[in-house]
This record gives C-alpha cells, structure tokens and sequence, in this order.
C-alpha cells in the first residue's frame, strides 16, 4: 500500500462575509479563516489549480483571489561565511 503526497498551492481567497465559508469546503482545504480581515486560506491540489481558481472567481462570496507566492521563493540559506568575522561580537 503506497500512499502519494499530492502536490498542493494555496490561495488567498478575499470574501465579503465569512459567514458562507463552508461553501469552500468543496474546492479545497480551509487552512485559515480571518474574521476580521474576511480572507480564507485555502490548499488546493496542483493538477486542478486553474479549474478551481475559475470556479471560485465565478462565487458571489468571492470578492478577489490571490496567488501564494510560496513556489517562487528562494529555498537557499545564507552561508555562516558570508556575515563575516565574529571578532566583532566580542567587545561587547
């Protein structure tokens, strides 16, 4: 029995009430649900990232939809090296 990780996005999605937010249920996982500011964080799968982001920019609830920009960061630490001498940090 081999169970595979689905690769997954997250959208920012903006509502007018928070009160219809179980209606996103269907398209994805609800991570996060701001009551104040009226955004829901929402995973999707990959494979239909675009169908659903259609679908929920077609809902009366929905005001705006943005893009995580999870994908597009950098994943590469900096180097102890490059910070330079730890001479510096003795006088204090």
């Amino acid at each position: 029995m081999t169970d595979s990780i689905e690769s997954r996005k997250s959208l920012i999605v903006y509502v007018y009430s928070t009160k219809q937010v179980r209606q996103l249920k269907k398209y994805g996982l609800i991570h996060y649900v701001s009551q104040k500011m009226h955004y829901v964080v929402l995973y999707v799968n990959a494979e239909n990232y675009e169908w659903i982001k259609d679908k929920l920019k077609s809902l009366r609830l929905v005001k705006k939809i943005e893009e995580t920009p999870y994908e597009e960061l950098s994943n590469e630490f900096a180097n102890s090296d490059e910070f330079g001498d730890s001479e510096d940090d003795e006088e204090y």
